[in-house]
């Protein structure tokens, strides 16, 4: 694998995404000062223009109390069918904004909340500080090829790219 390394200035959002679809389950990982943190699947409802990831959450929730003690959370994607994995460190914040609800409610919430009314529904908004990425531009089957040519003595495949985005304002 190639380290490539991102900037928020130099193609840093735009490679964030590329590598995220949405919507998309990931993890979520919020009081990462104690051991073991807090882990909870979160469906990403959009990524903005600005880079911020947002999701509906719960006032009732361990999530929503977790970043009202600590806002620092960690989020893990994957897809395996596209060799895509990213870890996200940032920091998240409560937003009430019924016009952002509206925005991105789908039907589908309908399972956690009873309605875009829902007096415990809240938006988490989490601005992206730095990430990881692992990112096989090749499907399984390429990437099985090219690990076996890369048993061979003096054969190293190109197995993809990973590297850190620095997605901080400097």
């Amino acid at each position: 694998m190639s380290d490539k390394d991102f900037t928020k200035d130099k193609d840093g959002l735009q490679k964030m995404r590329d590598l995220i679809e949405v919507p998309k389950v990931v993890m979520m990982a919020s009081r990462l000062d104690k051991i073991p943190f807090s882990v909870c699947p979160m469906t990403l409802q959009s990524m903005d223009a600005q880079g911020d990831l947002w999701f509906f959450t719960s006032k009732e929730s361990g999530l929503f109390k977790d970043v009202d003690y600590d806002n620092r959370v960690q989020i893990m994607c994957s897809d395996e069918e596209k060799q895509k994995y990213i870890s996200i460190f940032g920091n998240a914040t409560h937003i009430v904004d019924q016009e952002k609800v509206d925005e991105l409610w789908n039907p589908l919430m309908r399972n956690w909340f009873d309605g875009k009314e829902d007096p415990n529904l809240v938006l988490l908004n989490v601005n992206m500080e730095n990430a990881y990425y692992w990112d096989n531009q090749y499907n399984k089957l390429v990437s099985f090829f090219k690990l076996v040519k890369g048993a061979i003595p003096e054969q190293q495949p190109n197995m993809g790219d990973k590297g850190h985005i620095d997605l901080q304002d400097h």
